[in-house]
């Protein structure tokens, strides 16, 4: 099967949601055993847009008793409050850290497991692309052997989203990009 990079670069990325919480910033195409074939991701792009809004705001805040509220730490130890409370943000990490963190995790996912998993990246959906069959007649004579490479059976699709992001709105970019899939790349 001849897969283009580009074309799967392209039918990821379309999969991808325009805000952080609309829907999965990040997709992968792997192996079952976590090997990569191709990453699409705006979690870098929209993590800076939601920083930035949160600045603005913080900018924006009054001041109080003539100290500015976007100066010091809020809700920490330092100004009385308890470490830890709020809602918890997820960690940031670069892109290729985040990419290998997802490529672990999904390759230790089981097809029989549940394809919804909760850590600390947030949310991710699994789900398995299964693979046209290899029924291609063979060119090479009968009385020659064959060197034969393992075949994977399928690929995994690999969602990631922030903890706020509906698993319905994940499911569905899944069924989106299968459909894409049968039609285009696994056709």
């Amino acid at each position: 099967m001849l897969i283009s990079p580009l074309r799967l670069h392209h039918d990821l990325t379309s999969i991808l949601s325009p805000t952080i919480d609309a829907g999965p910033h990040t997709a992968l195409l792997i192996l079952p055993e976590g090997r990569l074939l191709s990453s699409a991701t705006r979690y870098d792009e929209l993590y800076a847009e939601e920083a930035e809004g949160e600045a603005e705001e913080a900018d924006n805040a009054p001041d109080m008793n003539g100290l500015s509220v976007s100066g010091g730490i809020s809700g920490g130890a330092a100004d009385g409050g308890e470490e830890g409370e709020g809602e918890e943000e997820e960690p940031y990490l670069d892109e290729p850290e985040r990419i290998r963190l997802l490529c672990g995790l999904a390759s230790q996912w089981e097809e029989d497991e549940s394809p919804r998993v909760e850590c600390e990246l947030g949310r991710l959906l699994l789900v398995p692309i299964p693979l046209p069959s290899a029924g291609a007649p063979s060119t090479m004579p009968q009385n020659l052997p064959a060197a034969k490479g393992l075949q994977p059976r399928m690929f995994v699709l690999v969602l990631n989203g922030t903890k706020g992001t509906a698993w319905s709105d994940m499911t569905s970019k899944a069924e989106e990009f299968k459909r894409v899939w049968e039609n285009g790349c696994g056709a």
